[in-house]
């Protein structure tokens, strides 16, 4: 299982979902684990898994990976949450970008849910990777400068 940049994995699941016989099936599942984002995609008995953390207002860092074959108990537990719109553009390349669009079931509980009791292996690999591309940007100091003003204000929102 290697941890993918968010391009190469949207890449993937657009394929996959482009081939899928049932398009009316795919799901997202969304929640908050330790201030990052798990996003959970499944379709066509496959499961994706996106982790990523907001950078800026509207901007967030991200890297995921295909984790295994989706089954009953995922398939119940991405059911359990709120529906919430889902909305995500991801750049390709300089013309083509990948829009998913729709209902999304949000659950910090349900996600939390799949990392520790299915998904436990793959996590520590994910948040790593994810950290390292974030202090990868934090070297540039223009981008150092607007994530820790960003981060200033969702602190200061909850508040």
């Amino acid at each position: 299982m290697a941890v993918k940049s968010i391009r190469t994995l949207m890449g993937e699941m657009k394929e996959s979902f482009d081939k899928s016989k049932d398009r009316s099936g795919w799901k997202v599942l969304q929640g908050m684990n330790r201030g990052y984002y798990d996003a959970f995609l499944s379709g066509d008995n496959h499961l994706w898994q996106i982790k990523s953390e907001e950078v800026g207002q509207g901007e967030m860092m991200a890297v995921g990976t295909k984790i295994s074959r989706s089954d009953e108990d995922i398939e119940k537990i991405m059911r359990t949450g709120s529906p919430v719109p889902f909305g995500t553009m991801t750049p390709m390349n300089r013309k083509l970008s990948i829009i998913m669009a729709g209902i999304q079931t949000y659950s910090s509980e349900s996600s939390s849910l799949l990392c520790r009791e299915y998904l436990s292996g793959s996590q520590a690999s994910l948040e790593q990777k994810l950290k390292s591309q974030v202090d990868k940007m934090m070297d540039d100091p223009a981008f150092r400068k607007r994530y820790r003003e960003h981060k200033d204000r969702v602190t200061r929102a909850y508040l």
